[in-house]
This record gives C-alpha cells, structure tokens and sequence, in this order.
C-alpha cells in the first residue's frame, strides 16, 4: 500500500446496481492530490459530454482530501463533485464533520456513483462488505431521522451522509448532509444524489494507512495544536475580541472591513484563532451587516434599511445560552462550531447546530429579519431537508422583492397549509418558514423558485434584474461592492458565486501570508496586479482544497506544510510544484466548464453596482469588472474567452483534454 493515501477508487453503478474497484497510479495522486482534484480528474475523463446533471451519465463523487484522516490538523474535509444542475458546469460542495475520513478508512480514496437507480437505495459499506440496499422507507425522511434509523440498524460506528426532501425533490440548491448538520451545500449536488434515487451512504471502517512516518506526522500535530491552544485561553486577546462590535460605527467611518485584520498579520491569527473557538462564524454577523460586507435587503439597501439596534439581535452572543458543547470537524484544533439546546426549536429534541454568518445574513440583512429564534428554526430546517441556506436566502430575498414590486400575489402563495394563499414580505419574520416549505416541497410557486432566483426569473416576467446571482448560482453573503475582488471569484471561478474558491482579497483579509513558508500573496487596485494576484491565489487555493484543509486554517498561522507532506506520503513537495497542482486542478474545472459550454460572466449587474447607489457605504461604487476578468484569464493561461490554452494544457500534462 502506497504512504498516505489508500489506493483505491470505488465506482457505484447504480443502474446495474454493481461495484468496480480501480487502482490508479501514484502518478495521479502526485498530479491530483486527494478531493476535488481526483473528482475533477476521474469525472472528467469518464463522464458523456453535454449529460443532462440529473440524468444517469451524470457521475457524483465523494471525495475526501489528501490529507483527510490524517493527524495533520484541519483537513478533515471532503468534497462533492458532478456536474451542477444550477449552472450547467463544474460543480462542487465541500464539507467537513466525520464522514469525510471514514472513506479513507473504508479504503478509498474516492467513492463515485453512476447511474439511476429503479427504487430508492442506499450504500452500505462495512469494511469489505458493499451493499445497495433498499431506502423506500427512509425516502421522505429528513437528515436527522435518516441518520438515527440508520444508526439503530447499522451500529452507532457507522457515519451518514444523507439528502432529505430538497434532494429528492430535486431543488436545484439542495445538497448533502452529515452530522446532522454539516453540508456539502453549493452547487445543487444534493438534487443529483437525488435524481439517482440515492438517498444516503452508511459506512464504518478500520482499515489503516502507510505512513511514511507516522511518529513524526504526529509530533507535528501535537506541537501545532499546542501552540494554537495557548493563544485561544488568552484573556487580553478575548477582551480585544469580545469588544468588536462597538467599533463598527467607526469601521463604517472610515471604510475599515475585516480586511484591516490581513494588514495586522503579526497578530491575525492570535485573533482568528480566539474568535474562531469562541463564537465561530457569528462573531462577524454586526460586524459585516454594519459596514457594508452583508448585503441589504436584496443588495438594493443599506445600513440604514438595517441598522444596529437591529442586526444586534443577530449578535455573536445570541446563541451563547443555549450552547451545550463546541463542535469540531475531524482533526480540528479550534472547533469553531457549537451544539445547541434551543428551547424555541419547533422540534422535540431542541438540538440543533449553531447556525454559521453565511446563514445568519442571507436570512438577516438580506432579507431585513432579525429575529434569532426564526434564524434558528429555518437553520435547523433547512440541515434536514438538505438545502444550501446561502441561495435559499437569496431565493427568498428574489421572491420578496417579486412581491414588493406587485410581480407575486397572495394567491401566488397557496397551498395546503395556506389555502387561501399567504404574503411573505419583508421583515415579515412569520411567512419565511411557509414559503420555504413551499420550495421544498415544490409545490405551488416553490416548483419555480426551487429551479433558483436565475432560471426563475426567465419564469416570472420582469423580474431579472432582482435575481442576484452569477453563472445562476446566487452570491454568498459577501457584498463584492466592499470588497470589488471577491467579484472577480463570483464571475470568473468554474463554479461561479462562490467566496471561498480562491480570492486573493479573500485570502489576503486574514493571515494567509503565514500559512506556508515560500508561498505569499499580493493584490492591487490595478487590474494587472489583482489579475496577477488571483492566478496565484487560486492555484494554491485549488491545492489546498485538494488536500482537505479548512478554508480557516489559513488564517491561523503558520502551518508545518512541507514536513507534514513528508511524514505522511514521503514527498518531497515544493511550493512550485505545490502551485503547478493547483494550476492543473482549476485548469481542469476551466476544461470542464469549456466542454459543456458554461463559460460565461453573467453576473447581476446590481451586485456589480449598476446603477451606482446614491448614498451609503456603497455610494458610487460600480466594479468594471471585465479588465479584471481579462488579466488574471490572461496569468492563469486562459484565451479572452476563458478558454485554456493549448500550450497552457500541454504545460500541465493535460494535452489529451484539448477540445476537438
């Protein structure tokens, strides 16, 4: 068995309800890494062209990363990967909890599904036992009954990941759910898993890894968590923190963002690392409603439309009595998440998970809510059924201001609860839960809205312009009018309006210059520079998914890469080849995209800032984006068309993926 990884690759024909194990050479781990690069390799080269993505040529792979299992600490993410029935291109979810090493620990490093299957099934995996057994009585069931039925019938050993009715129903946002709450979320890969009739995995194992040194792989781990530990206990960085939101007025003042703390990089990851711990991502809920980060009301309000003595009540502390324990991924020294006991849950067991920021704005600000115990209910509703909180904000966002414009009527909105039809609107904290339910189930206007604000904008007549989304994915909770470069992620990416797939702003707003010892980076105003910047960011962004790595252990300081890559593979990795491999992973989702005609930057031009606003934070702010766009296709070795080039393909030992 090869250092590091296990070897294999597991193929699921759910058609013929069959099992294919394949053996790739070490030369293809070298090349991919683990993730999405192995998604990205094996889906590409194996999946029909132009496939519909919930047809049965599509290939839906879990995928976790190099590192995922391992003692290095934070990578205990994996990926899903597919083509994506939202945007009709390279899609993929990440996601981290427990289920991701249990591949590994299964003895693959990859799982991938093809096929449709006649009846509604699920993947048993026990060690070498592999089955397909019949889910018909779990079909209709949310996450967390899925997850304990399986439990009870399996063995509390075995971990899920499971879809619930936003899956099976299709919704073009819905994804794939473990630990009762952690999501693969974007992309819409949960509707995939369900037009397969897949409803969940169940998979326990105990196989082991080579490693190269095992002893020294841990030593490195434990010195690494124990340095972090030190500074997460520390009373002066806890006063510092737990005092932020009284500067917001002053931030708003003078145009300060987070991005204040990527400047301070001697003490960044002192801070992220308290506050991570502490609140998790809620600590930045007043903050980024405050200066302009959240957008407003559908991207058409401001501050004023949402002010503190409003988004306060969205606070980092406003889960705090209700905590009953941290929450931690696999292998995370920080545990930025949190269990609750929520009294004002609609569920009997009043747990539920923390609800993250993205979760808070997109039903916040966005939406001009503040009510926490509503913010806690849909959080909880959407984990079960499995749907992307981040579009199905801004879906609802869409459809309230469908409303406001006189565009949906009341009786757009009946149904079996509301016969007589009802009239969310904003602020209207009572009507969210209806209509979401309503997109779940698709029924009534939900069969449209569940297709996502961009396709059901071409439904409802005059209403494109309140779509907010890029590629038709909707942006996440990040106003790129704050910070234009995100911008160029949301357009540019092969899985379009997404913040976290390499920003070099994005990267640059915490301490990412101390993450790795030979790898930096660098932005400008200038389109050249940020073009420049972005290529490089994103090559190692791609890299660093790859190997499983959460997106927060970038801003925690500095990281023992390299030794880590020798304990565990033996590799002497460099940071120029580290870089090459991020280059042919993104290169590859670009190819992807190329061949199924997804290319495209149409993004919404309100989220670019046209028309500019008159007042606010966002006064006359409008991102030209195109000469942007331009120079990092032109330092990431893509054509003015976003097509890779021919030499950029055969640089990357990817000649055979030229278009014919």
């Amino acid at each position: 068995m090869p250092n590091g990884y296990m070897g294999k690759i597991l193929w699921v024909d759910l058609s013929n309800g069959t099992f294919e194990e394949e053996t790739p050479p070490e030369e293809i781990y070298r090349k991919y890494l683990g993730g999405y690069g192995l998604g990205a390799y094996f889906i590409y080269s194996r999946i029909k062209p132009g496939c519909d993505p919930l047809g049965p040529d599509n290939i839906l792979g879990f995928c976790p990363g190099l590192f995922t299992g391992t003692p290095a600490p934070f990578t205990g993410r994996y990926m899903v990967c597919g083509k994506s029935p939202l945007t009709g291109g390279w899609g993929d979810a990440n996601s981290g909890g427990h289920f991701g090493p249990v591949i590994k620990q299964a003895g693959y490093d990859a799982i991938l599904f093809t096929g449709i299957s006649d009846k509604p099934v699920y993947l048993l995996i026990d060690n070498e036992r592999k089955e397909l057994c019949d889910a018909s009585e779990l079909w209709g069931t949310d996450i967390v009954r899925t997850e304990e039925k399986l439990i009870e019938r399996h063995g509390k050993s075995f971990k899920v990941a499971a879809i619930g009715k936003g899956g099976e129903n299709k919704v073009l946002f819905s994804g794939i759910v473990c630990d009762r709450g952690r999501i693969a979320a974007r992309s819409g890969l949960g509707a995939v898993m369900g037009s397969k009739n897949l409803k969940a995995l169940c998979i326990r194992g105990s196989l082991k890894r080579n490693y190269a040194d095992r002893t020294k792989a841990i030593e490195l781990a434990k010195d690494y968590n124990q340095k972090l530990k030190l500074t997460m206990t520390n009373p002066m960085i806890g006063m510092l923190t737990s005092m932020s939101d009284n500067f917001t007025f002053f931030m708003r003042l003078f145009n300060i963002g987070f991005d204040i703390a990527g400047k301070l990089q001697g003490i960044a990851p002192l801070l992220f690392r308290y506050f991570f711990h502490r609140w998790g991502t809620p600590y930045a809920t007043v903050i980024s409603h405050e200066t302009g980060d959240t957008p407003i009301k559908n991207y058409i309000g401001d501050v004023s439309d949402f002010p503190k003595r409003l988004s306060k009540k969205l606070n980092k502390h406003a889960s705090s009595p209700y905590k009953t324990k941290a929450f931690g991924c696999f292998g995370c020294p920080v545990q930025c998440g949190a269990i609750l006991t929520a009294p004002p849950l609609d569920y009997a067991d009043k747990e539920t998970h923390r609800p993250e920021y993205e979760t808070m704005a997109a039903f916040g600000g966005l939406i001009l809510n503040n009510d926490f115990n509503t913010v806690l209910n849909i959080n909880e509703y959407l984990n079960r059924e499995g749907v992307d909180t981040i579009s199905a904000g801004g879906v609802v966002a869409y459809a309230l201001e469908c409303v406001e414009k006189g565009l949906l009527k009341k009786n757009d909105f009946e149904c079996r609860e509301f016969p007589d039809g009802f009239l969310p609107g904003w602020g209207k904290a009572e009507t969210i839960m209806p209509l979401l339910k309503l997109i779940v189930n698709r029924e009534g206007i939900g069969d449209v809205l569940a297709l996502g604000a961009g396709a059901a904008s071409e439904r409802i007549p005059g209403s494109k312009e309140f779509a907010v989304t890029s590629g038709g994915q909707e942006l996440p909770m990040h106003d790129a009018r704050k910070m234009p470069g995100l911008m160029l992620t949301y357009a540019a990416d092969p899985t379009p309006g997404r913040h976290t797939a390499g920003g070099v702003d994005f990267l640059l707003m915490g301490s990412a210059n101390r993450f790795a010892k030979g790898i930096s980076f660098k932005s400008g105003k200038d389109p050249d520079k940020k073009g420049a910047g972005q290529a490089h960011a994103v090559k190692f962004k791609q890299a660093f998914n790859a190997m499983g790595f959460c997106e927060f252990s970038a801003w925690c300081g500095w990281y023992p890469l390299w030794e880590m890559f020798r304990a565990i593979t033996g590799w002497d990795m460099t940071p120029e080849e580290l870089l090459k491999t991020g280059w042919r992973i993104q290169t590859l989702r670009q190819q992807f995209n190329a061949r199924e005609g997804a290319i495209k930057i149409d993004v919404n031009r309100r989220a670019l800032g046209i028309p500019p606003r008159k007042n606010g934070v966002h006064k006359n702010v409008t991102i030209d984006i195109e000469p942007f766009v331009q120079s990092y296709y032109k330092h990431i070795g893509f054509d003015e068309k976003g097509f890779p080039k021919k030499e950029t393909l055969e640089l990357l030992c990817l000649a055979d993926c030229l278009l014919r």
